[in-house]
């Protein structure tokens, strides 16, 4: 028979945590908008018509910026390819092995001497090459780096998190200028243009990218005389686990263009015929999977040359393939990928690099085929860290290669002396300048020693000198070399070789960098014009417009001297004169270019100022919620705030929005009517909530008459637990208040954990005194016995970590288990697998305290289900670590691995196995109840059972589990999150995840029996923040740090074959929040842990319990609220710091994830919906009456 009772009271829940997450979103919004803006994007676009100098009286040459110098180009991106990749060193090959060690002890590494072909032309044919360091402006992921290179401007850092997806670019860029009309070499037609490989550049030029193959075949939307075609092939670039998708489909299709067609081979000699199959047979060979080449586009037919099926059309067949391409774009992302999956030195990338040096040749021999004036660019868009990661500004990550060749020599020996001349009276220009900004080594020297490569033989090689320029200057220098216009938008500077050999007329680097500072002098008054709030300073404007001026004096100055006299340009202090006006627009572009990386950031002190308002009135109301939780409940907190609440919001609406006009009006902001409504709604109400609920009564709070008894409670060592607990909070805090402390945060959590446990070790021994009950004693002993082995588990879990980049070398990264690796070793996947067993066996021995392991949920989920489960995540991570340690021997046999399908299935049945059985089995029985029949001698029921009398008297029927219910329900639900956490963690990260689950455990037993040690009524502070904390340790213990190259992408493709935008977003999410999610969802054990399914206090006065379990949720979110916060307060102080967009910008941007997260699971899904649904259920349980006697047995 069940007894009905009051219904659950959720409505007030559910309502305060809507309203706190809304306005922990709002807040974070505001802020962001101040603080991490985005650059103004100008719209204008450079055009042939239309010279940059601002007078309009330069005799120059109408519809033409420079003569172009190549007819064609052809661009080879090696997505990653870092500057040492493309060295060459002879002393390597003598003194180091890669098979052996060397007498000193050190190897050859896998990615050094791997391009050959560079070093080969570039000691044959000087004049035709020339090698760079080609250094990047961080963020240094690749749709920030293409937007670099595309339009010659700075990127901001808040377009790191576009990374996977992209918006079209639209400013002003080359590739518009090649598509645009009267741009070609006849004044009329685009250039014709190929595209093939990283689907990213047609995220960014959906127009300029956009295949005319279908169009061409009606020829009333084509005209040839008038458009130029387009052969566009992307590929999907995000599954870091495949190497050569991209790749293959880049190499199998450049032959089209750089190769006869087959039809043609019939009119060539037989030795020019064999020579074409042999090429075109080697370029196949590259292909590594040979089901690539049944692609439609290889279904054209030999016998035509107008195929209208493959590549070729009715209208542009295969010779005009061949023949009339202008530019061709290619992008290979194999060493990139090699990078992520294996890192740098893995044997795959040497086999990468090889394959990719094989492609160079075929490639340079197709250029010294051409007729026509071709150029070839190579470079890497980014370098890679260590371990094959990117994103940040560490040296290996910022420092890629550029090789440049042609057919045609441009890079002659008194062309290259001139222009090192120039370089040093810039360079010497540069250093003597006073802005007030210390610009970056690049922009002060033109060269730069390859330390890379001494220091992966530890200095043991001298390291070589090297020319050096920000990617940005290819912009300008591609441009003009192809006839182009420079980019509006554009701030590099033209590679001086490139220009310094022409000699037709005016010199020609002094003509490429007038046009190029005369164009960027246009952007800065254009942008200037644009913007009152520019951010520029008055002294860098001055000092620009100055330096600017002066070089065009000097030009005129020169173009006076060599008026009557043409032949004065071949005088020697003529060309002098020449090289220092050269020098003089050169250290412009420079000092603009420096200035600018480090002032560009529009700071909007109105919404920092809104957003961190917001942020700290959020802080402070989830902190008085829980205060007004113990005495009042979630209902009477919201029937008593939600008029005035509404109140204030709309006065805090009609202020905000009275006030953006003001601000705007005034020039001191550009915040919008809808961020000031948003700001002013979010201030009113949550201003208005804090004030009420700090002054609302209740009239069961402790009145003046008991202060005695309120002082005593204050003194007691549960009180001085919840103390120590809000002070390392607030130290928490503190710690963002220093760059050093920040960047080692991981050491500072380890810390304030092991302090805090600490505390509740020296309560444990306290409780042990001779004075205390016996069954205080044992609770304290039970305390102390799980406190110290907590202390254990943490000092355990600070050994697996990763290590930033400021804090080496004094760090040694082992998540991966030995500092040089990149991948999960098999001994850490083999060790993962004991996790199977042990954390089934910790939950099942921790049930076993209230008999509710005996119930059949327990046996059939957590004895069978959930290790089946984790079993297969383990095994999947085994064959991962198999594969990743000995695909460089499948590779060389040209075999691939069988267990990509198997590992796919793998981790879909473990998740399957969780949700579809774990959490189906939770929601429609959760409770661990067991019921036997006993005689009425067989003793007392205890705290985890109850005895209910039968049908029969002489039997009595024993519920086991009785006594913890609720808190076994619902730890049912946490292993279901955890089972699917534990998929997308690697191994080590597997382990540790493992051991927080653990560790969490081990903090509820420990709070629960210093309950009853200290006889406390509440601990819910300390075991709230220490459960905040644990997730901290623990998100440095699976392999993370707060910073973008630590963010593991390589999991985004746990179960699936193809990218999926949403589903990889999600993977990549669980892996990097795991340790935060599994957390907030063990927050309310804390209230439920050891309730008894015949509570008193749920059954009477069910609001109060709910407000309980609100109360301890908005704790655990003000810990996180308070990192948030004073990480936005911190970056917002320290926004001119040298290491703003370093350290504290960074971990600005991780604390919101962190935050929004950690607030969302911890009220609405673990609290709001979790252990709603376990008190929903429990609540009507009643009591229960004449229960049956089955006549067989003693089991129910």
């Amino acid at each position: 028979m069940v007894r009905a009772v009051a219904a659950l009271p959720v409505r007030g829940l559910w309502t305060l945590s809507t309203v706190l997450v809304l306005a922990s979103i709002a807040g974070f919004w505001l802020f962001s908008r101040g603080f991490l803006l985005t650059r103004m994007v100008l719209p204008q676009d450079s055009l042939s018509s239309a010279l940059p100098f601002a007078n309009g009286s330069a005799n120059e040459p109408a519809n033409e910026w420079y003569p172009a110098k190549f007819e064609r180009a052809i661009i080879l991106v090696v997505d990653a390819m870092r500057i040492d990749f493309a060295t060459w060193s002879d002393e390597l090959n003598t003194t180091f092995s890669a098979s052996s060690q060397s007498p000193l002890g050190h190897r050859l590494m896998p990615y050094h001497n791997r391009l050959p072909i560079i070093n080969t032309l570039n000691t044959e044919y000087p004049e035709k090459t020339m090698l760079y360091r080609f250094r990047a402006d961080p963020p240094t992921t690749t749709l920030q780096r293409l937007k670099g290179l595309t339009t010659g401007q700075l990127p901001t850092f808040i377009d790191a998190g576009s990374n996977f997806a992209g918006s079209a670019i639209d400013e002003d860029n080359w590739l518009q200028a090649l598509r645009r009309p009267s741009t070609g070499p006849n004044g009329k037609r685009p250039r014709n243009l190929v595209f093939l490989g990283d689907d990213t550049w047609s995220s960014l030029f959906p127009h300029e990218l956009s295949d005319t193959q279908a169009m061409e075949q009606n020829e009333t939307l084509w005209n040839e005389g008038s458009r130029g075609w387009a052969r566009v092939r992307p590929f999907p670039s995000l599954n870091v686990w495949d190497l050569d998708t991209v790749d293959d489909g880049v190499f199998s299709r450049l032959p089209f263009f750089l190769l006869p067609s087959e039809s043609s081979e019939k009119d060539m000699t037989p030795q020019a015929a064999a020579d074409v199959r042999s090429k075109r047979s080697k370029w196949r060979q590259l292909v590594r999977q040979q089901e690539m080449l049944a692609h439609p586009d290889f279904g054209v037919s030999s016998q035509s040359n107008t195929s209208n099926s493959g590549m070729a059309s009715a209208v542009v067949g295969l010779e005009q393939l061949h023949n009339d391409w202008d530019v061709i774009i290619a992008h290979g992302l194999g060493v990139d990928h090699c990078g992520h999956r294996y890192g740098p030195d893995h044997p795959a990338i040497s086999s990468k690099l090889a394959q990719t040096n094989q492609a160079i040749e075929l490639i340079v021999d197709a250029v010294d085929r051409s007729d026509k004036a071709t150029a070839l660019y190579v470079f890497g868009d980014h370098g890679m860290d260590p371990k094959g990661d990117h994103g940040g500004d560490s040296p290996r990550e910022v420092d890629a290669a550029l090789w440049i060749y042609s057919n045609k020599a441009w890079n002659t020996k008194e062309g290259k002396e001139r222009s090192s001349r120039v370089l040093e009276q810039a360079s010497a220009l540069v250093k003597n300048l006073a802005l007030g900004v210390a610009l970056d080594d690049d922009l002060k020297s033109g060269w730069w020693l390859n330390t890379h490569l001494s220091d992966d033989y530890q200095k043991l090689l001298e390291p070589s000198e090297l020319r050096s320029i920000p990617q940005i200057d290819l912009v300008s220098s591609l441009s003009l070399t192809l006839g182009l216009p420079i980019p509006f938008n554009n701030l590099g500077a033209v590679i001086p070789e490139m220009f310094a050999s022409d000699t037709d007329g005016e010199w020609g680097l002094l003509r490429a960098l007038r046009l190029n500072a005369a164009q960027t002098m246009r952007y800065l008054d254009t942008y200037v014009e644009s913007s009152r709030s520019h951010g520029f300073s008055d002294d860098a404007l001055s000092a620009w417009k100055l330096m600017y001026q002066r070089a065009e004096t000097s030009y005129q100055e020169l173009m006076a001297l060599v008026a009557n006299n043409p032949k004065a340009r071949q005088q020697s202090h003529v060309m002098l004169v020449e090289e220092r006006v050269a020098a003089e627009y050169y250290a412009f572009m420079r000092v603009v270019l420096g200035t600018l990386r480090q002032m560009w950031a529009q700071f909007d002190p109105a919404l920092i100022i809104a957003g961190l308002v917001v942020l700290v009135l959020t802080t402070v109301a989830l902190v008085a919620v829980y205060v007004r939780s113990r005495h009042m409940s979630l209902e009477t907190m919201v029937a008593r705030m939600w008029k005035q609440c509404a109140t204030g919001g709309f006065i805090g609406v009609v202020i905000g929005r009275a006030l953006s006009i003001v601000l705007v009006s005034q020039s001191i902001s550009h915040i919008s009517l809808l961020e000031a409504s948003a700001a002013g709604l979010a201030i009113g109400i949550m201003a208005t909530s804090c004030t009420l609920l700090f002054f609302a009564t209740s009239d069961d709070e402790p009145s003046i008459s008991r202060a005695g008894s309120l002082c005593a409670r204050l003194c007691s060592p549960a009180a001085l637990l919840n103390t120590i607990a809000c002070v390392i909070a607030i130290m928490h805090g503190l710690a963002f208040t220093s760059n050093s402390f920040t960047f080692n945060e991981d050491g500072i959590v380890l810390h304030l954990a092991q302090t805090l446990t600490l505390a509740l070790v020296g309560a444990a021994l306290y409780s042990l005194m001779p004075s205390s009950p016996s069954k205080q004693r044992a609770a304290g002993l039970r305390a102390l016995l799980c406190g110290s082995l907590l202390l254990v588990l943490n000092r355990v879990a600070s050994y697996s970590t990763v290590c930033r980049e400021e804090q080496l070398p004094g760090c040694t990264p082992t998540f991966y288990g030995l500092p040089s690796a990149s991948i999960s070793g098999v001994p850490l996947a083999v060790a993962n697998l004991t996790m199977v067993w042990l954390v089934p066996f910790v939950v099942l021995r921790v049930l076993k305290r209230s008999q509710s392991h005996r119930a059949m949920i327990a046996k059939l989920w957590i004895s069978i289900g959930m290790r089946i489960s984790m079993g297969m995540s383990a095994v999947y991570w085994l064959l991962d670590s198999i594969d990743g340690h000995y695909s460089s021997s499948v590779m060389a046999s040209g075999a691939k691995s069988d267990w990509s399908d198997l590992r796919i299935v793998l981790a879909r049945m473990a998740v399957g196995i969780a949700l579809g059985g774990g959490f189906a089995a939770w929601y429609s029985s959760p409770f661990c109840l067991d019921v036997v029949v006993s005689t009425p001698s067989a003793g007392p029921a205890t705290r985890s059972s109850v005895k209910v009398q039968t049908s029969s008297p002489q039997h009595m029927a024993v519920v086991l589990g009785y006594g913890n219910a609720f808190g076994a329900a619902y730890l049912v639900f946490v292993t279901v999150m955890f089972c699917v956490l534990y998929l997308v963690q690697q191994p080590m990260g597997g382990i540790m995840i493992s051991l927080l689950f653990i560790k969490l455990l081990l903090c509820i037993e420990t709070f629960d029996s210093l309950r009853d040690a200290l006889a406390a009524t509440s601990l819910l502070p300390a075991q709230t923040f220490l459960m905040a904390i644990l997730a901290y340790l623990d998100y440095f213990s699976t392999g993370h740090q707060f910073t973008l190259v630590s963010i593991q992408w390589s999991t985004a493709f746990i179960g699936i074959r193809e990218m999926q935008l949403v589903i990889c977003g999600v993977i990549v999410a669980l892996n990097t929040l795991g340790s935060f999610i599994l957390a907030s969802a063990c927050v309310p054990l804390a209230v439920l842990w050891n309730e008894s399914l015949g509570s008193r206090v749920l059954k009477l006065a069910p609001e109060s319990f709910v407000a309980r379990l609100a109360g301890a949720a908005t704790l655990y979110a003000g810990y996180h609220a308070v990192v948030a916060t004073s990480s936005a307060v911190n970056a917002a102080v320290f926004r001119r710091h040298l290491m703003v967009w370093k350290i504290f910008a960074p971990r600005f941007m991780f604390a919101v994830p962190v935050f929004l997260v950690s607030i969302t699971v911890v009220l609405l899904l673990a609290t709001g919906f979790a252990a709603m649904r376990v008190l929903h259920l429990g609540i009507n349980v009643g009591n229960a009456r004449g229960l049956p006697v089955p006549r067989d047995g003693s089991r129910i």
